[in-house]
């Protein structure tokens, strides 16, 4: 009858199509995440980018099958394998899905219910939590070792990890193996929406944690973070996470159903290979922006715009029914990636292309390597550092602050990162031409004498000054002093 749609196809998609299309809705999200310094997502694409570290290799395997079965069959355990990290990943890999118009729930097992399983190294923090961190820890001379402020989306986030003396030893399971002669662990509370910010470097020593109706508070000093709730992890010096509680020590967890089984197998031609390790090393590399504030050195989004529709090229290139055509089709992705990057990610493609050569011992990719060099104008010369989005010595006339993470200086432990302050700053990257969007810049002061923040720091543009303090620091102050820094900004 006219108007009557056509009956819904009861096949399942082909679990390669779905493979390949999260990971092009990934590239997609992530250039979203980071294509406006104002609304940029570090978690987004840290958390996006994750999915990536174990799961290309897996889809250059599912892709290079010798026939469809085959490559259904891989890419139909990859995607179980792939959900099988847990709920939140198969949310993911669900909307992804649908965003690209597929349907992956038919291709996965149902979901596995764990029973019992390890006692937990983070927990909400709670009235009893509260009394608990009071009894066994000297929070009254408790410092602030690490802060972190940062707006994820519209969202304010925070981090903030507390220095603290144990007044007693943790539980006989303790992974650490608690030590009578060295008590000192670090209280790392995670607040993900914060109502309150308050920070000062010169407020004196102590903590206090306080839960109501209203939500959890965390005081050092005069300083304050509060939020409708938190999470604690309690860390060794060295990192290591405590137990949080002192039952029996944990028991393998039992599960319904068969768990997923990794794709096995290596991923077949030279030139196939090698851009496989190029796509993987592009992620590390995107995924590195979202675990540091420090900049990574290229832009986040032209990276996704230079892999645009990778899933898709892959699956493609190893469509062809002969070897010799399938590597020129994997050389060719190459080179149209770099060519598509353009000046902006050449630094990038000709330091990973030089390490892929030399680990595979083969220059396979030796076009897209010369290409990568021509558009960095420096064709076998010394390879010179592209600055990231608006990476500059000095504060812009107006920014937004996306991120406040603060160092102290802790010289008795060794392996800590030095003490500092990095912002970020979203700011126009056209004054003339409101509507452009904005671009993301840095700033890092180093050894800081005076860290100050407060809420308003994070609401509305700020008109950041900078003071010269003629002894070698700058001291940089917005928001009528919501935000001051004294340190060295060179």
């Amino acid at each position: 009858m006219p108007g009557t749609a056509p009956p819904a196809d009861p096949r399942p998609p082909s679990a390669l199509a779905v493979l390949s299309a999260l990971l092009d809705r990934s590239l997609v999200q992530m250039e979203d995440a980071t294509a406006d310094a104002r609304f940029y997502d570090r978690e987004a694409v840290r958390g996006t980018a994750d999915v990536w570290d174990n799961n290309t290799r897996a889809l250059f395997v599912s892709a290079l099958g010798r026939t469809r079965r085959a490559r259904d069959r891989r890419a139909r355990r990859a995607l179980r394998w792939m959900a099988d990290l847990g709920p939140a990943r198969r949310s993911w890999m669900a909307a992804s899905a649908a965003e690209a118009g597929y349907d992956v729930e038919p291709l996965l097992r149902p979901a596995r219910e764990a029973v019992g399983g390890p006692r937990p190294t983070v927990v909400p923090v709670t009235g009893g939590v509260a009394d608990d961190l009071a009894a066994g820890h000297r929070l009254d001379a408790a410092t602030v070792s690490t802060l972190s402020v940062e707006r994820r989306g519209t969202r304010l986030t925070a981090r903030v990890s507390l220095t603290a003396e144990r007044t007693r030893t943790g539980p006989a399971g303790d992974p650490a193996g608690p030590d009578e002669g060295d008590r000192a662990v670090e209280l790392v509370v995670h607040l993900p929406e914060v109502e309150e910010v308050r920070f000062d470097t010169r407020t004196a020593p102590g903590a206090r944690f306080a839960c109501d109706h209203s939500g959890v508070a965390v005081s050092f000093g005069d300083g304050l973070l509060r939020g409708p709730a938190a999470t604690l992890q309690v860390c060794t010096a060295e990192g290591l996470p405590l137990f949080l509680t002192s039952a029996e020590p944990p028991r393998a967890a039992r599960r319904r159903g068969r768990g997923a089984v990794p794709v096995g197998g290596e991923v077949g031609g030279p030139a196939a290979r090698a851009v496989c390790h190029l796509l993987i090393w592009t992620m590390v590399r995107i995924r590195s922006s979202g675990w540091s504030p420090a900049p990574i050195g290229v832009s986040v989004s032209a990276l996704c715009r230079s892999l645009s529709g990778a899933g898709t090229e892959i699956a493609a290139a190893a469509a062809h029914a002969t070897r010799g055509r399938r590597e020129r089709a994997f050389r060719e992705l190459a080179l149209a990636w770099v060519r598509r990057g353009g000046a902006e990610t050449a630094e990038h493609f000709d330091r990973v292309l030089d390490r892929v050569s030399r680990a595979s011992g083969a220059e396979e990719l030796v076009e897209a390597r010369r290409l990568a060099r021509e558009l960095r104008g420096d064709e076998g010369g010394p390879a010179q550092r592209v600055a990231p989005d608006g990476e500059i010595a000095h504060a812009p006339s107006a920014a937004a602050l996306r991120l406040f993470s603060y160092t102290a200086d802790r010289p008795s432990h060794g392996g800590a990162p030095p003490a500092g302050v990095t912002l970020h700053l979203a700011a126009p990257a056209d004054l003339a031409d409101p509507g452009a969007p904005w671009g993301l810049r840095i700033l890092r002061a180093r050894t800081p004498d005076r860290v100050r923040v407060s809420t308003p720091a994070f609401h509305g543009t700020l008109r950041p000054r900078t003071i010269d303090d003629h002894d070698g620091n700058a001291t940089l102050i917005a928001a009528d002093g919501a935000l001051e820094v004294r340190g060295d900004w060179s």
